[in-house]
């Protein structure tokens, strides 16, 4: 099949995914079922209903976990083979209801000649602007949602150039606020707009200075951008605008936005992937990714232009900026899904952005007449530094997840435990240097923001770290030590999450709801592979964990179909484990002497940075988990290391006795239940991890 060609099931099929964002549109995509909280009984932890076996039960929180890190929620589900931006926007479901004024639709008929189609764009011009004076948001409405969006989206996809952006919504704005004269320039400005630059780039049309973008394409990005503010605001119980309608003002100028290749469609589509990544009823993000890449490669964004080469720095940083962005997506859904790498780094040369960069950015939105809340130059910088991070996702991916096919071009290191070790200090370096970073100003509220920032990029960091110890083709059966750091990772990232969720900073989008299922997942798995995890892990801990997973999985199934559906199977899996460890479990009178001594310590989580890897656990080994929290700096962003409270703000309740470690005596263990639930955990790992912690949808052993 060659490259431009799309791979569809059937013409019903093609049917269903062109309306699938019209039928989206229909519908609020915020106004979900909201899952009841509920606390699971005792008695069901004792008795859990017969006809579950633990294997059933694993095997259904697989494919649940499977589900979500396909993005199942999305409606629109077919490989797109082709960077094609017409072909684009009939994937993606924009019929001829919803293009009310693109001039693609209103200039197919060629035979009365130019003339008809001029009339026909200005037709389009007047219909747009009409829309314009109807759907546009006020200048003090804009200010808010232009303030949300770059504290809370931009500097995680920083893919537009915030002064173009705002100088398009004042142009805009402008256009309503002027008698219609009838007259437009080339791209469907109104004759008499002070033209602006986009990107760093300006135009020239007969001698005059003209705006480079289409008002279409800009309309297009205006508006997404509303609508991804509008959604942030909604998650916060704020309604007062709806994102459904932006939306649906940004779908209807797409087919003019996509009909070439172009930076500006480039940053449209990565809009896109960036509204999927937030909203369950978005497009298919890998399909996004893949033509968001596509269309770099297309444009030579890969590439460092030659010294030689006229090219404003402005728009040097715009590109730097739009690529490692793509690359970031694209590392980022290749490692959840466990699906290649859409680019190899040696085939790039193009530099990270610089500091500078965006300070200079900065700098020009606050000179713009729309008083917008910029992000800080510290926040920026931090959204540099994710980039660095990327390209260790890229080294791990590489050497321990590739497939074992012996092919002469491709020499693969031998010493790959070394490998390992210097990634994971490579890791440990950039964690460090992170928490170095500095609020602009002494302001209480500047301090939390950095600090809050800072707590997302460790999460990134353990993310890593996970995937660097967690079996892979390379390390099929990891070392007790590797298993340990899985599970100190994943118990700080669930930390992390339930106190930004707290703090009311989490946004549940698609990365951070996969990685709070996720956590909990693995830190089950660590617990049942690993005997000295099993010896020298204090039981509260591991519940408090698992309940606090359990808790934001009730939060985010509020937006993600796939979670609320999966968490049943999920909470089964902890009561099927807990009751296991409770009958394991020393009695409390002869362990009362010794937890006194470490109760000090069960709400102490310090902070990994600093670790390296530990040797291997001997027998009967002492080490714990949790350590003296005065031989370790502060989590990142300030994070306490005691004192945690659960997702409703409650300090967790355990509600099963008097903690005690998990198996002190593993000799005593009932040789038959040892058997079924390691059994058990084996089915829930070959389910679970597929070679490649991602999932595999044409497998014939899943039942999706």
């Amino acid at each position: 099949m060659g490259e431009n060609e799309l791979t569809l099931p059937s013409s019903s099929g093609v049917s269903d995914c062109a309306n699938a964002v019209t039928t989206m549109l229909e519908t609020d995509t915020q106004s979900r079922d909201k899952p009841a909280t509920r606390k699971r009984p005792y008695d069901l932890v004792e008795d859990p209903e017969p006809d579950q076996t633990p294997r059933a039960e694993a095997s259904s929180v697989a494919n649940a976990f499977g589900m979500l890190s396909l993005h199942s929620d999305s409606r629109q589900q077919h490989y797109m083979g082709s960077s094609s931006g017409l072909l684009f926007t009939k994937l993606i479901g924009v019929d001829r209801d919803t293009q009310v004024s693109s001039p693609s639709s209103n200039s197919e008929t060629s035979k009365y000649g130019r003339h008809s189609i001029s009339q026909a764009l200005k037709q389009g011009y007047r219909s747009l602007y009409q829309n314009l004076t109807r759907e546009l948001p006020p200048p003090e409405e804009a200010e808010i949602l232009f303030a949300v969006y770059f504290q809370h989206i931009h500097i995680d996809y920083p893919v537009l150039h915030a002064p173009s952006l705002v100088n398009a919504y004042l142009a805009l704005y402008e256009s309503t606020q002027m008698e219609p004269t009838g007259q437009y320039d080339s791209n469907g400005w109104m004759e008499g707009l002070e033209p602006f630059e986009y990107n760093g780039m300006a135009d020239h049309e007969s001698g005059k200075p003209s705006t480079p973008i289409s008002v279409f394409t800009a309309v297009f990005h205006v508006f997404m951008v509303f609508s991804l503010a509008a959604t942030v605001l909604t998650r916060k119980k704020n309604f007062d605008y709806s994102p459904t309608k932006f939306y649906r003002m940004a779908l209807a100028e797409t087919s003019s936005c996509f009909s070439s290749v172009s930076v500006t469609s480039l940053q449209g589509i990565l809009l896109l992937a960036i509204h999927s990544m937030i909203c369950p009823a978005g497009l298919n993000i890998w399909t996004l990714a893949h033509i968001a890449m596509s269309h770099c490669i297309d444009l030579g964004l890969h590439r460092e232009p030659s010294p030689s080469t006229r090219v404003s720095r402005t728009s040097l940083a715009v590109k730097r900026l739009i690529f490692y962005t793509t690359y970031s997506l694209d590392r980022t859904i290749a490692t959840i899904q466990g699906r290649p790498l859409g680019i190899r780094d040696e085939t790039f040369d193009i530099q990270r952005p610089e500091v500078e960069d965006v300070s200079e950015e900065l700098s020009m939105i606050g000179n713009c007449q729309l008083h917008v809340s910029a992000p800080s130059s510290a926040h920026m910088t931090m959204s540099i530094r994710r980039f660095r991070l990327d390209q260790y996702i890229t080294e791990i991916k590489l050497l321990f997840y590739h497939l074992p096919k012996k092919l002469r071009p491709l020499v693969w290191p031998n010493d790959l435990e070394n490998h390992q070790a210097q990634i994971k200090l490579d890791l440990d370096t950039w964690l460090t240097e992170t928490s170095l970073i500095q609020p602009p100003t002494d302001r209480e509220e500047d301090r939390k923001s950095v600090e809050h920032e800072k707590l997302r990029l460790e999460i990134l960091y353990h993310s890593a770290i996970t995937l660097l110890f967690q079996p892979s083709q390379a390390f099929r059966s990891p070392s007790p030590s590797a298993l340990k750091q899985c599970y100190q990772s994943c118990s700080r990232k669930l930390r992390i999450y339930d106190h930004l969720s707290a703090e009311e900073q989490l946004l549940y989008n698609w990365r951070n709801i996969h990685g709070i299922f996720s956590s909990g997942a693995t830190l089950i798995y660590c617990i049942w592979a690993s005997p000295s995890l099993q010896a020298t892990t204090l039981f509260a801990e591991v519940l408090r964990d698992l309940r606090i997973c359990s808790n934001l999985l009730s939060i985010g199934g509020q937006w993600w179909p796939s979670v609320r559906n999966g968490k049943g199977s999920f909470d089964k899996m902890v009561d099927l484990t807990i009751r296991q460890l409770s009958r394991t479990q020393t009695s409390p009178s002869k362990m009362r002497g010794s937890l006194h001594t470490q109760h000090a310590e069960i709400g102490c989580q310090p902070d990994l940075h600093d670790s390296s890897l530990v040797p291997e656990f001997p027998n009967n080994s002492s080490i714990q988990l949790t350590e003296d929290s005065s031989r370790h700096p502060e989590g990142l962003g300030g994070l306490p290391n005691a004192g945690f409270h659960d997702s409703t703000g409650d300090n967790l309740d355990l509600g099963f006795g008097e903690p005690g470690l998990l198996f002190p005596n593993p000799n005593g263990m009932d040789v038959t239940d040892t058997y079924s639930i390691d059994s058990a955990m084996e089915s829930f790992l070959a389910e679970f991890i597929r070679g490649d912690w991602g999932w595999d949808p044409f497998s014939g052993t899943a039942t999706l």
